[in-house]
């Protein structure tokens, strides 16, 4: 949820670039969050009903698919090169740092704390150890129509990451018209 800060402060800085990030990175936060809560309700709930991170460790062992479209999904979630959040994140913190340099500084060290948490949440639950007997007899890879779900997520974070042209062409003349208007 530190993106909504993010996001919030680039709309708020009054810019072009700053709004564009903005919605960018709220188009971005969609894909990846959704991926994210498929994960752990649609996935790891389901299947184990429980949400204890600590009873989790170690899932990489019986679930490789779903720890490898996990690891992606936590990646867009840090912001990586390649995603639409870095892009998002990219434009909304030039256009803080434009109007308002150390207001900048500050939200750049919250972008820096959500990587950490969220690299300490897919360690923990991935590589943190062993599991349960319960969860090696009951947990299952995902399934084929999960894969699809998650990975149409993916694509769409990762194709408008490469190319956010796409987005940035129709909203540019809208955004544009709102800054200068006022």
């Amino acid at each position: 949820m530190s993106h909504a800060a993010v996001y919030l402060i680039g709309v708020f800085s009054n810019t072009i670039q700053g709004l564009e990030g903005g919605i960018l990175l709220g188009l971005g936060h969609g894909f990846v969050s959704s991926g994210l809560f498929i994960c752990a309700g649609g996935v790891l709930y389901d299947r184990s009903g429980t949400r204890l991170i600590y009873y989790y460790k170690g899932i990489a062992q019986i679930m490789p698919l779903f720890s490898i479209i996990f690891f992606l999904l936590g990646l867009g979630n840090c912001g990586v090169p390649l995603t639409l959040n870095f892009v998002g994140e990219f434009m909304s913190l030039y256009g803080t740092f434009e109007r308002l340099p150390l207001l900048g500084i500050f939200c750049s060290l919250s972008i820096v704390l959500s990587a950490a948490y969220t690299i300490y949440m897919f360690n923990r639950i991935s590589f943190g150890g062993s599991l349960n007997k319960f969860f090696e007899e009951n947990l299952a890879d995902i399934t084929k129509r999960e894969f699809v779900l998650l990975f149409i997520l993916i694509s769409f974070t990762v194709f408008l990451g490469i190319f956010p042209s796409f987005i940035l062409d129709g909203i540019h003349y809208y955004a544009s018209s709102l800054i200068y208007k006022i």
